[in-house]
């Protein structure tokens, strides 16, 4: 009975290919429907399926064949329950995958064999781990905000200009704030990594924030990203226009370097792994996911 039940999907992915194995897939199909309203089956199918096996085990091994004759009902229902599960984590795979492109949900950057190069779910590792419990982070006032400041829901983003997935995930942010044209701003935290130039670009980018053109050169970070090296930073606040003088005292001095550090605190306080990492009110999305994850969990939020 219990491999009957097995059978019939098997089969009746055989029986598009096999005359054979769409009769079969038929008397799975009645066994498995008379097991259900408590009958017994009546066409051996089950009495078949244990005789071939055991007949085709004889020939490697007898003593194999005669243990999974005498624990055959046994054996069935260990895979009748890995059966069931397999489905079970197979369909919650695609489920999260479709809502979020990611198999294993919005919070995670594991593996996932329909995205085997994990380009929804790349993230690079911070420096440090959260000792004790979790803190949320907030929005603070002294952080700039991408978008409406009076929008109805802030996504807070943990990111460092030197991590390519971080990066990556800008496009994303930008389509976001502009589907929600005023309703969803964002504040952008930097995480210091052991990337080059993970905490100057912070401090870079915070130097740019006190003559008010942070937007301009959080892009600027960006864009030039695979080629940037410390001369640039001053190069990139020529090229905005921002007071030099004022400028590189402030980049030399450090003078935003606790900020930074209480920035990169509250990410490791808050649990995250790596970067990107981003919080929309009690829900987290992990790596650069797709624009669909971030408007699944956007429109619950709102």
């Amino acid at each position: 009975m219990v491999l009957c039940i097995i059978a019939l999907p098997v089969f009746a992915i055989l029986g598009l290919f096999s005359v054979k194995y769409r009769q079969l897939a038929s008397e799975s199909l009645d066994c498995m429907f008379r097991t259900v309203t408590f009958r017994r089956c009546q066409l051996g199918l089950d009495d078949r399926i244990k005789s071939d096996l055991t007949g085709k085990l004889m020939k490697r091994s007898p003593a194999l064949a005669r243990f999974f004759y005498n624990y055959y009902k046994l054996i069935s229902w260990i895979v009748l329950v890995l059966f069931i599960w397999s489905a079970y984590a197979t369909g919650v795979g695609l489920y999260n995958y479709y809502l979020y492109g990611n198999c294993n949900g919005p919070d995670s950057d594991g593996f996932c064999l329909l995205n085997p190069t994990g380009s929804n779910s790349g993230t690079s590792k911070i420096i440090g781990s959260i000792h004790g419990e979790v803190i949320l982070p907030v929005v603070e006032e002294d952080d700039y905000i991408f978008g409406n400041p009076e929008a109805e829901l802030t996504i807070i983003e943990f990111g460092c200009y030197r991590c390519p997935y971080t990066k990556q995930a800008e496009s994303i942010v930008d389509e976001v704030l502009e589907y929600y044209n005023g309703r969803v701003n964002l504040q952008f935290k930097s995480i210091l990594l052991e990337h080059e130039l993970s905490y100057e670009s912070a401090l870079a980018a915070n130097c740019a924030l006190e003559q008010g053109k942070y937007e301009e050169y959080h892009d600027r970070l960006f864009e030039e990203q695979e080629m940037l090296n410390y001369l640039d930073f001053v190069r990139i606040a020529n090229d905005i226009d921002l007071d030099s003088e004022q400028f590189n005292e402030c980049l030399e001095s450090e003078r935003y370097e606790d900020e930074i550090r209480a920035d990169h605190q509250a990410g490791i306080d808050a649990g995250i792994q790596g970067t990107p990492t981003f919080f929309i009110g009690d829900e987290v999305i992990v790596g650069p996911k797709p624009f669909k994850t971030f408007k699944t969990v956007i429109d619950r939020q709102l």
